[in-house]
């Protein structure tokens, strides 16, 4: 087993008469708040109608005026966004829509290795010796930026904020800030990621001159940079992965359409898995190594030519991305051994393989010249593995810069905000942060946060598998899968549901890949194929031809099955024979 224990949620005793025919699915859907005919439709079928008037954003009046007053006044307007894929998605949105407006609208984006995270001065005076600016608009970074807004004021130039960063309690003094975390902001819904602000603030702008621009155009490239940033795929997040991710079966972006036939998904409409895993690291790769410029040029593309040779180098840079994000994953997974095994040394006691559960509540790694680019990561693999919430520091000279990545049970933006007096910047989300803090401090840091964490109850630290409903092989039908289908996407907020076999026998194994393998298994009621991929190799010993194993796995449709669709292995235990 893997996980600590197994929890069969709770059954309804009043699930609600929806509109589809498993009842264990309309549980499952139930549970997620769905408890009327207009609350599905919303949720497996919304539309654009469904979207918020974007009029009860804090300060997006005061913005948009501002915007149209530099382009009444020929104002070159700077859009300065971050290096991630939702950064490179937002400055795509707010530029295209900012040039249709007749915008002299300019962009530029922080180098990660040179430059760092956030709104620098350094970067805007590069700019101001080529043009002449009088705005700056800031889309998924800013909300931490006072000093460099005020330096920006007193040089005589305005910053419009939009951000979706947890806000300080100090804000920067911006014309506006947009923000619906902000204290006052009665926006309806708090989570949208920084390309949903940038997207709200471009609706509002069309809204505002009468322009017409297709909305479902802009909800493709939103739905790209909500769904990367791992936004919860709840609510107002849900309608705009839901719509676009279904419009980019068939983009018009040239750049867009052709990275997605390069990866062999034109035509059909991508889940959010597609985004996360192929889409996104290839955008993210370019602001992680080099430039998030090759990203940005990919969407302004105008030509198949020039798309696909742009195309052709994120691929090439996500590949020397994964090589280098290993070397340092090895380092880090060196440094967790050798800390497991000191504990075993002191007789900690550890169980077998990837289930061991060390003393360690939190892990703070650091090493020289970790690449920055990999760092979050990093982090985010080694919390995964041993569910510890994780910081992954690069050292270089007297600067140290890092990335935390926690588990849902933890806080870690306020676990941090307990020491931010030991770091130079800080900044991020619940579960996700960044920082940069000097060399000398990361002991120290180290130090604090295991005596927090050594406070916390044990329980909080279980890896706890959270079944939605135990099944027989037998209901796994079409009919199953495509009611299955109908909660996409998933994600945060709306996590892939898991299902429960028990006593299945394992009646044939094939190995396909490098750790990858498929089982056919049968439980009585019928044979099924399930897949066991890497993240769960450690599970391979117990999965032999022969065995019966009780099964936790999620669904994946698969267009070869007669079922229409194959388990994906979770977890396993040993069943009753």
């Amino acid at each position: 087993m893997l996980h600590d224990s197994w929890h069969l949620v709770e059954p309804l005793h009043d699930v609600p008469l929806l509109p589809i025919p498993n009842e264990k699915l309309r549980a499952i859907i139930a549970r997620r708040g769905i408890a009327t005919e207009e609350e599905y439709r919303r949720f497996v079928a919304p539309c654009i109608g469904d979207l918020h008037d974007p009029i009860t954003i804090h300060g997006i009046a005061e913005a948009c005026e501002r915007i149209e007053r530099a382009v009444r006044d020929r104002e070159t307007i700077l859009i300065y966004g971050d290096y991630d894929v939702d950064g490179v998605t937002s400055i795509v949105l707010l530029q295209t829509v900012l040039r249709a407006l007749g915008a002299d609208a300019a962009h530029v984006v922080p180098h990660r290795l040179v430059d760092g995270y956030g709104l620098k001065t350094s970067v805007i005076d590069r700019v101001l010796t080529q043009r002449d600016v009088r705005l700056i608009i800031t889309v998924d970074c800013g909300i931490t930026s006072v000093d460099p807004v005020r330096q920006a004021i007193e040089r005589g130039i305005d910053v419009i904020v939009t951000d979706h960063h947890l806000p300080p309690e100090l804000l920067p003094a911006a014309a506006a800030v947009l923000n619906p975390k902000q204290p006052g902001c009665e926006y309806p819904f708090k989570d949208l990621a920084g390309v949903g602000v940038a997207f709200k603030l471009c609706c509002e702008l069309l809204r505002r001159s009468g322009k017409k621009m297709a909305i479902s155009s802009l909800l493709k490239i939103a739905a790209i940079g909500t769904v990367a940033d791992v936004a919860p795929l709840i609510g107002e997040n849900r309608t705009i992965a839901w719509l676009g991710l279904a419009g980019l079966a068939d983009p018009r972006n040239p750049g867009l359409r052709a990275l997605i036939r390069r990866l062999g998904m034109l035509g059909r409409p991508l889940r959010a898995v597609d985004v996360g895993f192929k889409i996104g690291p290839r955008i993210n790769a370019a602001g992680r190594l080099s430039s998030a410029e090759t990203a940005i040029d990919l969407f302004a593309a105008t030509s198949e030519e020039s798309a696909w040779t742009l195309c052709a180098e994120l691929d090439r840079l996500n590949a020397e991305r994964q090589e280098i994000e290993k070397a340092v994953r090895e380092e880090a997974e060196a440094a967790v051994a050798q800390l497991r095994g000191s504990e075993a040394s002191e007789g900690v006691g550890l169980r077998d393989r990837e289930t061991a559960r060390p003393r360690n509540r939190v892990y703070v790694l650091a090493g020289r010249n970790w690449h920055k680019g990999v760092l979050g990561l990093t982090a985010g693999r080694i919390a995964q593995r041993y569910h510890r919430p994780t910081l992954a520091i690069g050292i270089e000279g007297d600067l140290a810069v890092g990335s935390g990545r926690s588990i849902p049970t933890i806080n870690l933006h306020e676990q941090l905000e307990s020491v931010a007096e030991l770091f130079t910047h800080f900044g991020g989300h619940e579960f996700a942060c960044g920082f940069a803090l000097p060399a000398s401090n990361v002991d120290e840091l180290r130090r604090r946060l295991e005596e927090r964490f050594a406070a916390f109850d044990d329980d909080i630290f279980r890896r706890e598998a959270k079944v939605d409903a135990e099944v027989t092989l037998g209901e796994i039908d079409g009919e199953f899968v495509a009611a299955h289908e109908l909660m996409q996407p998933f994600g945060a907020g709306n996590l892939q549901p898991l299902f429960l076999v028990r006593n299945a026998n394992v009646v044939g194994t094939r190995e396909f890949a490098p750790d990858c393998c498929e089982l056919t298994v049968d439980d009585g009621t019928g044979k099924a194929l399930a897949v066991l991929w890497p993240s769960v190799k450690a599970l391979a010993p117990d999965l032999v031809r022969g065995a019966t194993v009780d099964l936790l796995f999620q669904i994946e449709p698969d267009g070869y099955s007669e079922r229409g669709g194959k388990l994906a292995v979770v977890d396993a235990r040993k069943g009753k024979c």
